[in-house]
């Protein structure tokens, strides 16, 4: 039931509406964004959904490609987000992963996807990353790590086949740092992001004391 709901990006996105506490993880990409010194930031987005990512960081954006396999969620964001560029693709497909390298991004970003991968399609997504050593990466998953019950029973209800512990996380994304972080929903959900090429983890102090001084 869950699975035909959340084809639909419009029901997708009420549902993650609800789950959400007062800030989000997009409210703290858009602050990692934000002090980003290169204002020419060309932004691949893997497994793109609705592209709902815009809202945030759109301004600091020079161009961009959201990529993912549903017709509905490309249809979606190409009637949405008219100045940007949208592509259908399979990310085990050699002739795809090509079209991805032409567009050359510095910025490489996939929300909430690694976990609805298996080994093999991360390993494909790992060798497109590696072409652009210079660019920054970011993703962000659920992780299995020291679980509340409201978390064990948030995870075993999610799409995701592969939602892995931190462990098998750190082997799958070797190239990358990583940090675990408990904030973004009104119950304990634990996220995981993986990032390269800059400093997430002092970013997100900044972030929160930025959130302490506002109140």
């Amino acid at each position: 039931m869950i699975n035909t709901i959340l084809k639909y990006p419009i029901l997708y996105r009420l549902y993650q509406k609800s789950v959400r506490s007062s800030h989000s993880e997009y409210d703290f990409i858009r602050f990692v964004f934000s002090k980003f010194e290169n204002k020419d930031i060309r932004m691949l987005d893997l497994c793109c959904g609705d592209s709902f990512i815009i809202n945030f960081v759109g301004d600091y954006l020079s161009d961009y490609l959201g990529a993912d396999n549903s017709d509905k969620y490309i249809k979606f964001s190409e009637k949405k987000w008219k100045r940007f560029n949208f592509l259908k693709l399979d990310l085990n497909d050699p002739e795809s992963l090509e079209k991805l390298k032409s567009f050359n991004p510095n910025f490489i970003f996939i929300n909430g996807a690694i976990h609805h991968l298996d080994d093999k399609t991360v390993s494909n997504i790992n060798n497109l990353i590696s072409e652009f050593d210079n660019s920054h990466f970011l993703s962000v998953d659920p992780v299995i790590h020291e679980n509340k019950f409201i978390n064990k029973v948030m995870i075993y209800f999610d799409r995701g086949k592969f939602i892995r512990d931190k462990s098998n996380y750190s082997t799958l994304m070797q190239n990358y740092k990583s940090i675990i972080i408990d904030d973004f929903y009104k119950m304990s959900f634990k996220s995981i992001f993986h990032y390269k090429n800059f400093d997430l983890e002092k970013l997100y102090l900044n972030w929160k004391e930025s959130l302490s001084s506002e109140k």
